[in-house]
C-alpha cells in the first residue's frame, strides 16, 4: 500500500502567496484591532447605561411635572400621576439600556468574526428616550386640573367685579340698584335693567 508523496502536500507559490497575505492581515488586526476588541468588550461587560439613562429619564419626568402649582399642592391624584410617570419613564430607561449593553456586547462578536459593528453603541438613544404612556397621561391630567383653576379664577374674578359694579350703583355687592334707586331682584328686572 502506498500513500501520497511528499510533493503531493507541497504548496504552490500562489497558496504560500495567499497564505502569507492572510498571516500578513492576521497579524495587523491582532496587532491594530484586538486591543480595542478587548476594551469594548470589557466596556460591554462592565458599564451600565441602564445607569445613565435612567437618571435622564428620571430628570425628564420630575422637570416636566414638578413644577410647583396650587392645583398639584391640593390634588389627590397628583401624587398617583407622578409616581406612574416616573415608574413608566424608568422601565423605558431600563429596556433601553439592556438594549444597548447587548448591542455593544454583540459588536465584539461581529467584529471578532470579520462582521460589521453596529455604527452606534446606542448611547444616542439619552437624547430620544421614548417618553412613556404614563408620563404624557400625567402632563396631560395635569393640563386639565390646570384649566379648571384658571376657569374658576376667571368666573372669581367676574363676580368680584360684578359685585363692585353693584355696590358703585348703590345695591349690595349682590344685589344691584336700578338707575331710579330700586333694588334689582328678579332676572326680570336684570332684563329691564339691562335694556334700560
Amino acid at each position: 500500500m502506498s500513500g501520497p508523496d511528499k510533493q503531493d502536500y507541497k504548496p504552490t507559490e500562489a497558496e504560500k502567496a495567499s497564505a502569507s497575505v492572510a498571516l500578513a492581515n492576521y497579524n495587523r488586526f491582532k496587532q491594530m484591532y484586538e486591543p480595542q476588541l478587548l476594551a469594548m468588550r470589557d466596556k460591554a461587560a462592565k458599564s451600565d447605561p441602564s445607569q445613565i439613562l435612567r437618571a435622564r429619564a428620571g430628570a425628564d419626568t420630575m422637570q416636566a411635572l414638578t413644577k410647583p402649582n396650587y392645583r398639584a399642592a391640593q390634588s389627590a391624584d397628583y401624587a398617583s400621576d407622578l409616581s406612574k410617570a416616573y415608574q413608566g419613564q424608568m422601565g423605558v430607561a431600563s429596556t433601553s439600556g439592556k438594549k444597548i449593553q447587548n448591542t455593544m456586547g454583540s459588536n465584539v462578536l461581529g467584529v471578532a468574526r470579520k462582521q460589521e459593528a453596529d455604527a452606534t453603541t446606542g448611547m444616542s438613544k439619552l437624547s430620544r428616550i421614548n417618553t412613556s404612556e404614563a408620563l404624557n397621561r400625567a402632563k396631560n391630567n395635569q393640563k386639565v386640573a390646570q384649566a379648571k383653576v384658571d376657569a374658576g379664577a376667571q368666573l372669581g374674578t367676574a363676580i368680584f367685579v360684578q359685585g363692585l359694579e353693584n355696590r358703585e350703583s348703590g345695591g349690595s355687592f349682590f344685589t344691584p340698584k336700578d338707575k331710579d334707586g330700586n333694588d334689582i331682584k328678579s332676572l326680570g328686572d336684570r332684563w329691564d335693567n339691562f335694556w334700560g
